[in-house]
């Protein structure tokens, strides 16, 4: 009722939140311009970050693409990006390393991954899946 309400008085851009799909199809049909489910992009992310304590975080950017925060493998440590090969492997691009306090937003393929680190990756869902497995082993 408060979208369309919004959007007979004249509101340009309408965000509504959704409980479901039906939920979120009505809302477009009666004018909103996005739709969040909070609660499903919540429990997906919770999902993923159950899956191993290697994962600390699940973005996903539409429904082919994510972003996953997971801490090096034991056998990651000390090995170059390159020696890694992750990108061959799993097909993941890595954005960012997190060490402690830094942040490398533009890893090389030489730069060494430590024990601690954290790696930022980003690639196709599917191929997200294929590190989770990994890492939940």
């Amino acid at each position: 009722m408060a979208t369309l309400m919004a959007k007979e008085l004249g509101v340009n851009r309408v965000i509504a939140k959704a409980d479901d799909a039906l939920h979120g199809k009505v809302l477009s049909k009666i004018g909103a311009d996005k739709v969040i489910y909070p609660e499903r992009d919540m429990g997906i992310r919770v999902a993923h970050n159950l899956v191993s304590s290697n994962i600390l975080d699940f973005i996903e950017l539409s429904p082919d693409y994510s972003i996953l925060e997971v801490t090096a493998l034991d056998q990651w440590a000390n090995k170059t990006l390159k020696e890694l090969k992750l990108p061959s492997k799993y097909g993941i691009n890595v954005m960012a390393i997190k060490r402690e306090k830094d942040i490398n937003v533009s890893p090389y393929a030489d730069d060494i991954i430590l024990k601690n680190d954290i790696l930022v990756v980003i690639g196709n869902t599917l191929d997200i899946k294929k590190i989770e497995q990994s890492v939940g082993d």
